[in-house]
């Protein structure tokens, strides 16, 4: 055997072919459009922070609406948000993905998936951005911290704490003009996560409705015709 057959003899033997890692399988099919089977045990983050009703609502594919939001101007806020969502890349650690397990009553697993806008490695701080209207407007009134958002990175100091070092949480308000950033308490939110997942997962199975959580941002849920005729939801849909 020559030394070049040699070398490559040794080197199949040491180095084994393994199969494409999933997360750039998956990154994959994204990009070429190719759609999973629906999970209904798989939960974001954004989507757990949401009204129960409507996460119900979803899971069970409910069809959904138009709403006066999808007008030129809703269009226009959706890609002022891509922009602004640039701010991320002045962090090397950005869109950090993990996958957080919650075992359920009937001993299934759910999954909560989260993605991180931004870490600082340095000062061991999660920072979440949000893009809305008039931050400087809001923050003067003391409307701008939603409670949901505060929750939302609360659950990933959850999920992240495990796995980097966390000792700050900041939420970053940003606009066309101007950016307000927060300082929130770190809170252990697990308890919170499966108790929410148990009684979605729970009414499913038992073909319950949750009650609705009615918040201004109902105006821009697309089940609202849905959640006013089946009561302790919305009064009066907006569309």
């Amino acid at each position: 055997m020559s030394e070049q057959n040699i070398e490559q003899h040794n080197y199949d033997n040491i180095y084994d072919e393994i199969d494409t890692p999933q997360k750039i399988v998956k990154f994959l099919e994204r990009k070429n459009g190719i759609k999973q089977m629906f999970d209904s045990k798989k939960y974001s983050v954004t989507e757990l922070v949401k009204c129960s009703r409507q996460i119900f609502y979803k899971k069970n594919r409910t069809p959904t609406e138009e709403i006066l939001e999808e007008t030129i101007g809703g269009m226009w806020c959706s890609v002022r948000g891509e922009f602004l969502h640039k701010i991320t890349t002045a962090y090397s650690w950005n869109e950090l993905e993990t996958e957080y397990s919650v075992i359920l009553d009937d001993n299934k697993t759910a999954t909560v998936v989260g993605r991180l806008d931004m870490y600082d490695e340095k000062t061991k701080t999660i920072l979440d951005l949000k893009t809305t209207n008039n931050v400087r407007w809001q923050a003067k009134r003391g409307i701008l911290l939603k409670p949901e958002h505060v929750k939302q990175i609360q659950i990933y100091y959850t999920m992240f704490s495990k796995l980097i070092p966390v000792e700050h949480l900041n939420l970053v308000y940003a606009d066309m003009t101007d950016i307000i950033t927060y300082t929130i308490p770190l809170k252990d939110r697990s308890k919170w996560i499966a108790n929410k997942i148990q009684i979605i997962e729970t009414d499913i199975e038992n073909g319950l409705i949750p009650p609705g959580e009615v918040t201004r941002k109902c105006q821009f849920c697309k089940y609202q015709t849905r959640c006013e005729k089946q009561g302790e939801g919305l009064d009066k849909k907006s569309t």
